[in-house]
């Protein structure tokens, strides 16, 4: 479901980062240096501060709240109206798909700008 959402990638990066710093942390603690320990401790602290803040009941995506006109752009992008509910979204995204993917002559921009407005939509939909 996190791919689904969107949020696979983001959370695998972020978590990715961060046990890096914290493993850094840990060979310089067995190593003696207790002062880049709490320097590289610090830099996982804010890269997991940084990285996250993808949450969809709250309205921010990738860290940045969302603009009213980023929703009115993915909504005249996928050709859908602003009291379009999930099923003519996932459908007008499923229509626009089969010219814009890569494997039907689109491109992979296409495509992504295309994925991106759905999951921006779906994210604003009510529970």
């Amino acid at each position: 479901w996190l791919h689904q959402r969107g949020e696979l990638l983001p959370n695998l990066v972020r978590l990715g980062g961060t046990g890096v710093a914290v493993l850094i942390a840990l060979r310089m603690v067995e190593t003696g240096r207790p002062l880049l320990a709490l320097a590289a401790a610090a830099a996982g602290w804010f890269w997991w501060k940084t990285q996250g803040g993808k949450t969809l009941g709250g309205k921010t995506f990738r860290g940045k709240t969302l603009a009213i006109g980023e929703a009115a752009k993915a909504r005249a992008l996928l050709g859908v109206a602003r009291d379009a509910d999930t099923d003519a979204i996932q459908a007008a995204w499923r229509r626009q798909m089969a010219t814009a993917h890569p494997d039907a002559g689109g491109s992979a921009a296409a495509a992504q700008a295309l994925t991106a407005a759905r999951d921006l939509l779906l994210a604003r939909q009510p529970e």
